[in-house]
């Protein structure tokens, strides 16, 4: 197992063990533990000519198709990992941001999955290329299953008995949309000089 993943398994626990972990009065332990979904996301530049800055997922909105309710899922910029209390429901992403430094893109996307009832819901892992700055930029999103041991691992640390973990890959798992500049300029000095 190459050191990044050791890295990524090793915050993903910590991530899970601290959203298991914290219980708002007046809920069990076991329906806080079965709120969870949470997955890994790895963005590359593809293309000529590439910004100084690494791009990043910032954070992607999700909409519960029920109910109507908006979510913002932040990313951890270092290790990848997201993870969110979601109840049981069919639920379907529709806007990611990515950051460049200052510069900030997004896209409109329509990823579509179910969490389960009583279940730890694995969303995979989110292989995203954006292209470089340039007139029209591209995005493509491919969505894997990641590791076959995944489960395994992550049942032994929450609990094998109480922890089912389910692989809920949002749909389609292949995408391809464009990536738009959010601010015009970043707010920095340097860009408002006369």
């Amino acid at each position: 197992m190459g050191g990044g993943k050791k890295i990524f398994l090793a915050n993903l626990a910590l991530v899970l063990v601290a959203g298991c972990v914290s219980v708002p009065q007046g809920t069990s332990p076991d329906s806080t533990t079965h709120e969870l979904a949470f997955g890994y996301i790895q963005v590359e530049t593809d293309g000529r000519y590439p910004r100084n800055y690494p791009a990043k997922l910032r954070f992607f909105l999700l909409t519960n198709q029920e109910t109507g309710v908006r979510s913002r899922v932040n990313v951890d910029a270092e290790s990848g990992v997201f993870s969110i209390r979601l109840p049981a429901g069919r639920y379907v992403v529709d806007r990611l941001q990515f950051s460049e430094g200052p510069f900030r893109v997004e896209s409109h996307v329509q990823l579509a999955f179910r969490v389960p009832e009583k279940k730890l819901a694995y969303l995979g892992s989110w292989q995203i290329e954006l292209e470089t700055p340039r007139t029209i930029r591209h995005v493509r999103i491919r969505i894997l299953e990641g590791e076959a041991e995944f489960s395994k691992k992550f049942s032994a640390v929450l609990g094998s008995k109480r922890t089912l973990i389910a692989t809920v890959l949002p749909k389609p798992e292949t995408f391809e949309t464009r990536g738009f500049m959010v601010d015009g300029q970043p707010n920095a000095r340097y860009f408002r000089r006369r």
